[in-house]
């Protein structure tokens, strides 16, 4: 056969010259093959060699009963067996149809494991071959990132016919979610994955007919891959060869997801995957398929089907765990709009259900943005609730109030059972709330439109009025004092917090003394801020403070020595040597909370400072684990704060990202860019800067056009970049990065210089700079600006080995690119140095740097004329990068692909090097930009 297989696209029609020339005599066939019009001429290198592979006394159709050895059906596969063009490595299952089995191409074409599927040949004729021949040509029309990859198909030399397709390393959808205890939103975000393949075949007019969660593997990176198409159908243009399961010879079908009208045998259109679908969705949210089958085929057929069950009351006290959440708070979470859309999904009769995939996609898309949805019609109350959680901070101010104002209600009730006193103390507070609303009253003139009356602007108008009004009433004074402080803070007023706060002090300890807990609790606050402002010896003179006052009042054992042991941690974090001090001081402090105050906010907050702890000592997997304890500590809560959860979700995609774990991951941070979302809105810090997060690991996946367009939707919600903002110039940089590591450097470069301006000119951002500097400088050198790229190397480098540990992975990662840079410029000896240097220092040998840098030492070997040692530094590089362990970035391994090929050709095999660099080629085309030089140039060293 042809060294390269025919590429898929042409797959159709090269199947209908094939079929025509196997029905035509044998001797025949060269010269019908020499009068094919020019179209198909194309396709004669692939063709004729198939034709001169098959027996002699071949007359038969492809794959309609090939002539087989005697017995040849009979005789068992076995590991090693050659099928095809084709190496059988080890089976990966079989059926009553035929067998899968792990295969690798050896006849040098390419170099990739497929997934080899084996009719057996006994069934090689009726509705199974048509079956196998329907999938070939099936496969050949889908291209999409979410569907296994269709790579060959062809008849082995005994004429067994074979289908090749990509070999999925995964596990079943709701196997791996499971596993990951990922949250409803990861698993939504998961499922829309699922969505998008199916959207792409039913756009390909393909219905798939046996959508389940086997089907459904997720890579370890958390792609989703749609598998198996043996069953699917044309959804025009094809007859329809469905009978029902119950009557002999049915095709196959999964009952549990298979819809009611497909079971009876009747017409199959896109509903039929929306009914599976929705299966899916109902497991993957309450760990349980809705009903049998059977019962669905038989109350379709009887026009009466059953009250469907809610996804909510089927939920289970082991899928919650599976989930993250109580059974309690899985349940809240699935009633309404969930439940609503599972329901509409697996409506008995199609019609009912959605009309597309594409709306059942939509549906999810916007509940997740609190958005109403159209599975169910919603009253204006909770219309209304969808908009106050979609903008939470346009309301938080109002809320905030309402809550004191409704404590205030419940407390004149209770207090007036007591005392007459207390009752008009209560009253006078619910008047002071009620008038700051007045100033946003339409009834009452302004003029300022009520519409732009801000929160700030409603309180300005009434706190300076706490003191005058409320002058015979202290208690009143400090109380809203307190509020209204506390509101400030929230609103970020830092300047009014202070003043305010500081009065309500001076009231308290004027008429309570100086161990009131509001003033323990301030001293406290004051120790926080000073160390928010970087300034460690006031942090910790005010905690020396605190710690006389709370032994002189008499609470060392309580909730406040709790709170002030974590922030006695937190003040120590500029000391290096005091990490042991920290650590024993946030489990003194963990202690006394479980102790006191278990489901208290300084609980969740000590278990946070605990993560800190562990991930800057390198202890990843300890610091997840407790990540995992705070959410679950805070969700329990009664009144959870949304804004940390998403800061933890936030620090467990980080932590996985650096870790390699790039699909859990996303995960990660889709679930905590969801709950910024819900939470406070789209335009609000957390929200972009959950959302930039994901968008740069999406990038670091290989998913480039999702990324590209989660970094558009988040730049355009940045502060000016004029605006000395460390988080948003963060997004920008990586940003930045990744244009350029997609071969878009100029693009790049223009986000990346004023990003080390900034870095530069608003200290303290030491580490900040020098890793904005690596990325400029790797920016500069992709845009052929070498001068300045060794300028900004040059000070990275130095910064780094000044400042940064030898070993650890950002400075390994600089002494590696500052090598290629130099390789680049024919500085043969001090790339090599470098080089060298990464590989030896790296405090962990499985690193993707480490493979980079030995992949660099193979490009020296060869300039130096040493092929022995090229081949043996770019065989260390390969299989460095199949074990690596920590941050990976997939553009890493086209690279290595290309060292390797240069090297096989030094060597004297240009057949396998050509192979690797297409290889090389494909994922280049994948990962980058059009126009960029690993998909422009296929010699391309570059990375």
């Amino acid at each position: 056969m042809s060294k390269l297989p025919c590429p898929p696209e042409h797959w159709p029609r090269f199947s209908r010259l094939l079929d025509e020339a196997l029905q035509r005599p044998e001797h025949e066939r060269d010269a019908w093959i020499a009068t094919l019009p020019e179209e198909d001429a194309a396709l004669v290198p692939w063709l004729a060699p198939v034709l001169h592979t098959l027996p002699a006394a071949s007359q038969t159709s492809f794959l309609s009963g090939p002539q087989l050895h005697p017995m040849a059906h009979e005789a068992a596969r076995s590991a090693g067996q050659h099928i095809g063009p084709y190496e059988l490595l080890r089976e990966l299952g079989q059926g009553g149809m035929g067998e899968v089995w792990l295969a690798r191409r050896i006849d040098g074409a390419y170099q990739r494991e497929v997934a080899l599927k084996l009719p057996h040949a006994h069934l090689l004729a009726g509705s199974v071959r048509d079956r196998f021949a329907r999938e070939r040509d099936i496969l050949a029309r889908l291209s999409h990132e979410h569907i296994a990859r269709f790579y060959d198909a062809g008849l082995a030399a005994d004429g067994q016919p074979y289908l090749a397709i990509e070999a999925i390393d995964g596990e079943p959808l709701t196997q791996w979610a499971d596993a990951r205890q990922l949250g409803i939103s990861a698993r939504l975000a998961l499922f829309a994955q699922v969505t998008a393949a199916v959207q792409h075949a039913h756009a390909k007019l393909v219905a798939h007919r046996d959508l389940k969660p086997s089907n459904v593997l997720v890579t370890p990176q958390g792609q989703v891959k749609l598998l198996d198409f043996g069953i699917a159908r044309l959804l025009h243009g094809e007859a329809d060869d469905a009978t029902p399961l119950t009557r002999a010879g049915a095709h196959p079908a999964t009952p549990g997801y298979a819809a009611p009208e497909q079971l009876a045998g009747g017409p199959i259109t896109v509903a039929t995957d929306v009914y599976a679908l929705g299966v899916m969705l109902f497991e993957l949210l309450c760990g349980s398929t809705p009903r049998g089958g059977s019962l669905l085929a038989q109350s379709w057929q009887a026009q009466a089907p059953p009250e469907l069950p809610l996804a909510s009351r089927h939920a289970s006290e082991q899928h919650a765990r599976a989930t993250g959440l109580t059974l309690p708070a899985l349940r809240r979470a699935l009633q309404g709009d969930l439940d609503a859309i599972a329901d509409k999904a697996l409506q008995p009769a199609p019609e009912a259900r959605y009309a597309s995939v594409a709306d059942l996609a939509a549906d999810l898309a916007r509940h997740t943005h609190n958005e109403p949805i159209s599975a169910r019609r919603i009253t204006r109350w909770k219309l209304a609730a969808k908009w106050v959680r979609r903008h939470r901070l346009g309301v938080g101010f109002s809320a905030a109030l309402g809550v004191v104002l409704l404590g205030g209600g419940a407390a004149v009730a209770w207090q007036a059972q007591r005392a007459q006193a207390q009752a008009q103390r209560a009253e006078a507070v619910k008047d002071f709330l009620l008038g700051v609303f007045q100033a946003s009253d339409p009834r009452i003139a302004s003029d300022t439109p009520r519409g732009q009356i801000t929160a700030k602007a409603l309180l300005d108008q009434s706190a300076g009025e706490i003191e005058a009004r409320f002058a015979n009433d202290p208690e009143v004074q400090i109380e809203l004092l307190r509020t209204a402080a506390q509101i400030y803070r929230e609103l970020g007023e830092d300047a009014a917090f202070e003043r305010l706060q500081a009065r309500q002090i001076a009231l308290v300890t004027q008429h309570h003394g100086p161990l009131h807990p509001h003033v323990l609790e301030a001293q406290l606050d004051s120790a926080v801020r000073a160390q928010a402002r970087g300034d460690h010896a006031a942090c910790l003179r005010l905690l020396d403070a605190a710690d006389r006052a709370l032994t002189e009042a008499g609470r060392n054992d309580s909730a406040l020595r709790a709170a002030w042991w974590t922030q006695r941690s937190v003040c120590l974090r500029d000391r290096p040597d005091a990490a042991k001090e920290r650590e024993a001081a946030l489990h003194t402090a963990l202690r006394l909370f479980e102790r006191h105050a278990p489901a208290s906010r300084g609980h969740v907050t000590a278990l946070m400072e605990l993560a800190n702890e562990q991930t800057h000592t390198d202890r990843t997997h300890e610091a997840i684990a407790t990540n995992r304890q705070v959410i679950a500590l805070a969700e329990r809560s009664r009144e959870p704060n949304h804004a940390e959860l998403v800061t933890l979700h936030g620090n467990i995609g980080l932590m996985l990202q650096q870790l390699g774990d790039l699909a859990g991951a996303e995960a990660a941070l889709a679930q905590a860019a969801a709950l910024a979302l819900r939470t406070s809105g789209p335009a609000s810090r957390a929200a972009w800067g959950a959302a930039a997060r994901r968008a740069r690991t999406a990038h670091l996946a290989g998913a480039r056009e999702r990324a590209d367009s989660l970094f558009a939707d988040v730049m355009r919600l940045l502060p000016p970049e004029s605006a000395p903002d460390p988080d948003a110039h963060s997004v920008r940089e990586d940003r930045g990065e990744r244009l350029a590591a997609e071969g878009r450097p100029q693009e790049g470069i223009a986000l990346l210089e004023r990003v080390e301006r900034a870095w530069r000119t608003e200290p303290p951002h030491d580490f900040a700079l020098r890793r904005v500097r690596r990325h400029l400088g790797d920016a500069y050198d992709r845009a052929g600006r070498p001068t300045d790229a060794r300028r900004l190397f040059t000070l990275a480098l130095a910064d780094f080995e000044a400042h940064a540990v030898a070993g650890a992975q950002p400075t390994i990662a600089m002494r590696e690119r500052w090598g290629r840079f130099l390789l680049d410029q024919g500085e043969t000896d001090a790339a090599a140095a470098q080089f060298e240097r990464a590989a030896r220092d790296a405090t962990t040998p499985g690193w993707s740097h480490v493979a980079l840098a030995q992949a660099g030492l193979a490009r020296v070997a060869l300039q130096r004329g040493d092929v022995e040692a090229a081949e043996a530094a770019s065989r260390a590089a390969l299989s460095t990068w199949q074990q690596v362990s920590g941050f990976r970035d997939v553009r890493m391994a086209p690279y290595l692909w290309r060292v390797r090929a240069a090297v096989l050709e030094r060597s004297g095999d240009a057949a396998q090097a050509a192979q690797l660099r297409a290889q090389a080629l494909d994922a280049s085309r994948l990962y980058d930009a059009p126009g960029s030089p690993t998909v422009t140039q296929p010699r391309y060293l570059g990375l």
